[in-house]
């Protein structure tokens, strides 16, 4: 059976017992344990998320890790920014291994990477694939196989509470915050946390449960009309997190999605200094750069993906990162992988200085309108008509960005043709500060687009 296809940009993952199965969690694991061993690395950390068949791939990821001579923490389930908290403040812990197909449905699950700072694999993550398919899999002698220590997770999620708690700005008021919690990870902590911070929650899915009865969890692509609904009649803003704790998607009290790029000029505004660097993906709308740079922050665009923001952030000493996808990145702490638990405490407790409402923040920033779609385009020539489109674009508009496909920016706007690394198709995204420019741009370029590809399928 073909597998290469479960070997992605940021993970592994796949169809549990389909196409991931505990033996290739096992090489891949030992494969990471020896590139860690090659960096003099001597222990690392292993947890993952509450999804059914998780356990079984911690468990071979131990043996994978140990079996190359590496000592392992084992600490079960985490949100994964619980876990790369306790890889980053460990000076034994030289990297990670969590498993967890994060919004995917139930039936699918995979494995992360991460560095000694929390961040995860990105190149090394070719280097696994590489050595896998090679089938370089280097095991110790018998007398020299690691060692695993058991952490109880509970010990790891109070040191994660009490750091929150003791960096963030504190409340002058009680919140009341609907949750919807997903039947994911972010419950192991979310509960306790708001209470600690002296809010009160209605929690919504906050069960424990990797069948995911609630429906895939994934805050953006299930059925949000439930929250979005209760925000609206209650008045009162609420949160939704993804299976493994690392998406954070925000409704105000009117029952509105907010934009993560609105969240991410929310914290600039009330954590970062003056000529800070706030770094966003190129699928993110240019209101968050043109707005940024209106407040007095510098702004650097990225690839979409965690591990090219966490190398951005370092790159440029970057402060804040904000992903369209509601990832959210917060090294003004002094870590550099993503937090979506510590952000949303964040926007809650800034919420509770002010008499705004969530709903009053997003309309302080805005407007602005989105249009996302996909155009259809086969394999063989999806990257050329990218290259096509890009020499058009430099040809004809003074700033054109190339970071992650083609992105055109505009007085008030901008248009992004990506092309999908997945699936046979270019993803685009056009925005402005009204619907009616939106629509105009997205119609314009995408014509400019399919016309390239109609000339290439001639």
């Amino acid at each position: 059976m073909e597998i290469g296809h479960v070997f992605r940009a940021y993970d592994i993952r796949g169809i549990a017992n389909k196409d991931l199965t505990p033996d290739l969690i096992l090489k891949a694991s030992n494969i990471f344990a020896n590139l860690v061993s090659e960096n003099n690395g001597r222990c690392v950390a292993i947890s993952g998320d509450v999804r059914a068949s998780t356990m079984s791939f911690i468990y071979a990821s131990v043996s994978g890790v140990i079996s190359a001579g590496l000592h392992t923490y084992l600490t079960y389930p985490l949100p994964i920014p619980t876990f790369c908290f306790l890889i980053w403040r460990s000076k034994q812990i030289a990297g990670g291994a969590y498993v967890t197909a994060s919004h995917n449905p139930p039936e699918y699950n995979g494995i992360r990477f991460r560095r000694g700072d929390g961040t995860g694999f990105s190149s090394e993550n070719l280097e696994v694939k590489e050595r896998f398919f090679k089938g370089i899999v280097k095991y110790a002698e018998w007398h020299s196989i690691g060692r695993v220590r058991r952490i109880p997770n509970k010990r790891i999620i109070e040191q994660y509470i009490d750091f929150i708690n003791s960096r963030i700005p504190g409340a002058s008021k009680s919140l009341s915050v609907i949750i919807d919690g997903k039947n994911g990870a972010a419950n192991l902590v979310i509960t306790e946390l708001f209470a600690k911070l002296g809010h009160r929650i209605l929690g919504i899915n906050t069960n424990i449960d990797g069948k995911f009865p609630s429906g895939m969890p994934d805050p953006l692509h299930g059925d949000t009309s439930h929250l979005s609904s209760l925000t609206a009649q209650t008045k009162k803003p609420g949160i939704a997190y993804d299976g493994d704790g690392d998406r954070a998607a925000f409704f105000d009290e009117n029952g509105r999605l907010v934009p993560s790029e609105i969240i991410g000029l929310f914290l600039a505004e009330n954590l970062l200094k003056a000529n800070d660097v706030i770094v966003y993906n190129t699928m993110c709308s240019s209101i968050i750069r043109r707005k940024a740079e209106e407040m007095g922050f510098r702004t650097v665009e990225c690839r979409v993906g965690d591990v090219f923001m966490s190398e951005a952030l370092k790159k440029h000493q970057g402060k804040l990162g904000v992903e369209e996808s509601y990832h959210f990145f917060l090294p003004v702490y002094g870590f550099y992988y993503d937090d979506a638990i510590m952000a949303s405490t964040l926007v809650i407790n800034l919420l509770a200085q002010t008499e705004k409402t969530l709903a009053n923040i997003y309309d302080s920033y805005g407007p602005f309108h989105t249009i996302r779609m996909n155009i259809g385009v086969s394999e063989d020539i999806k990257f050329l008509a990218i290259d096509k489109f890009k020499e058009w674009a430099l040809n004809n508009y003074s700033e054109v960005s190339v970071v992650d496909g083609v992105k055109i920016y505009l007085d008030n706007g901008s248009f992004l043709a990506r092309p999908s690394n997945t699936e046979p198709l270019i993803r685009i995204v056009a925005d402005a500060d009204n619907k009616n420019y939106a629509e105009e741009i997205i119609t314009k370029f995408t014509k400019k687009l399919e016309d390239i590809i109609a000339s290439l399928t001639t």
